[in-house]
């Protein structure tokens, strides 16, 4: 006589009420994300704000979370001036008085580097914020540059540079736009002046060259710059290596 099969034991159905309400939490964070992502940058922070606040967490501006120190430069090699380079010298000189007339002390940097001489020129003296517009006020201090490279044949590169806070407007849609017309801005004006459209050259870099961190407010500062760059050719250097120390 053939034996009865077991009936199989009930399987429990107790999973699924955890994995509806998980499919249920999932579903709304997915509506969540959807209408954060439709009602525009201000009212995402908004949302995110909100959950952060609601789980008891804090959220960190992202400038925050950034290193306090940047990254170590590369090593360059020291360089003097040549004698060409060292009248340049006493130009550069009167070009600081005249910022010292005008209450600009202290806003322009001189580099003497392998390539040339580099002037370095704060944003703040030259355009108003988020502009590529020149202040009126920095002719003066423009022109002097003019007749130093308009006496000398060697090519010029005009380098604009920002920090690196977003910038998104109907003109500049991202900070590579705003540092290339800043460049571009004084490479006109030089222009304008007389100087030959083939020894200049506009570049913009945007926040991917600072020379300070972009952590603290005064290290943005210094990263929003426009760099003068004299270059050095064969037979008009301004600047040579300094010998190595033994």
């Amino acid at each position: 006589m053939a034996k009865k099969k077991k009936c199989p034991e009930e399987v429990s159905e107790k999973w699924a009420i955890p994995y509806a309400d998980f499919l249920t939490l999932l579903l709304c964070l997915f509506i969540a994300l959807f209408a954060m992502a439709q009602a525009g940058k201000q009212a995402a922070l908004e949302y995110a704000q909100a959950f952060a606040k609601a789980f008891g967490m804090r959220l960190v501006p992202f400038q925050e979370t950034l290193p306090k120190q940047i990254l170590p430069q590369p090593v360059v090699p020291r360089s003097e001036p040549t004698e060409k380079g060292r009248k340049l010298q006493r130009q550069i000189r009167e070009l600081e008085e005249i910022l010292k007339r005008i209450g600009l002390e202290g806003e322009l940097k001189v580099s003497y580097e392998v390539i040339g001489i580099r002037l370095i020129l704060q944003e703040r003296i030259l355009f108003p914020p988020g502009s590529a517009d020149l202040k009126p006020e920095i002719y003066p201090v423009l022109d002097k540059i003019y007749e130093i490279i308009n006496e000398i044949p060697n090519p010029v590169e005009i380098e604009g540079h920002t920090d690196s806070i977003p910038i998104s407007t109907e003109k500049f849609p991202s900070n590579w736009e705003l540092s290339s017309a800043r460049a571009s801005s004084i490479v006109r004006y030089f222009i304008a002046k007389g100087i030959a459209p083939e020894k200049l050259k506009a570049s913009g870099y945007a926040d991917t060259k600072p020379i300070a961190s972009n952590a603290t407010p005064e290290g943005r500062a210094q990263n929003r710059r426009v760099e003068i760059v004299i270059l050095n050719i064969k037979g008009a250097e301004l600047t040579k290596q300094e010998p190595q120390q033994p």
